[in-house]
């Protein structure tokens, strides 16, 4: 792991999330007779994502009630209607709640995101404070964002939940003149192609079983379903009446 200066505050890890229940409600990546599997999946990244806050020193936070956390986890409410009126009224209250920051929020479905994620995030903003700090994902949108100070107004030029969202969020970054320092890219969790790229990935080494339920989920969805067998058809002739033959 990298080494860095200690900060002179606590730096804050938001995990901005509605919960693996939800997340599987609203947007499924396997079968509902699967659900299990996938919920799973999904605890166990938002819980990476909390280990590698609290191994950065950071406080803990996550924005879902549904959620079961240890004691040094403060729950916080999303508020606002769309994702980015949630997204940018929960970063600015822990902004409120840590004024010196700096802050990091990531999201609460990335298996691979990791301790060393989070500390490149941390040492960047440490050396300079008005840098912004994103983690884009393949998809177009992002998995993590840090700041050592607010973005303020910036983020009300991002389109939301697009494949232009990193996009807009850097542009919009270095319209209010803050340098952007890009992460390497990590996959979230929105299609089944997603769950088979995570069996190569660096979370698997610390969630053996989880991985192996993971793997019998897939081979299960990619089998052929058996078609169900057809009853024969039986058809009866019934014999022809015979014809009349023309008239003499």
């Amino acid at each position: 792991e990298m080494s860095r200066r200690p900060l002179d505050t606590s730096p804050t890890l938001l995990v901005f999330t509605l919960g693996p229940e939800a997340d599987c409600a609203r947007r499924p990546v396997l079968p509902r007779r699967l659900r299990e599997v996938e919920r799973d999946v999904r605890a166990a990244s938002t819980a990476r994502a909390l280990a590698a806050g609290r191994a950065c020193g950071c406080d803990l936070e996550i924005a879902s009630r549904d959620v079961p956390v240890s004691p040094d986890v403060r729950h916080v409410e999303q508020l606002g209607q769309g994702f980015g009126d949630r997204f940018a009224s929960t970063l600015a209250a822990s902004w409120r709640r840590n004024p010196d920051g700096p802050v990091v929020v990531v999201g609460g479905d990335i298996p691979d995101l990791s301790r060393r994620h989070v500390e490149r995030a941390l040492t960047a903003v440490e050396r300079d404070p008005e840098a912004v700090v994103i983690g884009p994902s393949p998809d177009g949108g992002f998995y993590l964002l840090a700041t050592g100070r607010p973005l303020g107004a910036a983020l009300d030029e991002v389109r939301w939940c697009r494949r232009s969202t990193c996009a807009d969020l850097v542009a919009a970054a270095r319209r209010v003149g803050r340098p952007v320092v890009l992460l390497e890219p990590l996959a979230d969790l929105d299609r089944p192609r997603d769950l088979a790229t995570l069996l190569d990935g660096d979370w698997i080494r610390h969630a053996s079983h989880l991985a192996r339920r993971l793997r019998a989920a897939l081979r299960e969805i990619s089998r052929p379903r058996e078609l169900p067998a057809m009853r024969p058809v039986v058809v009866r002739l019934r014999p022809s009446q015979p014809r009349r033959g023309p008239p003499a």
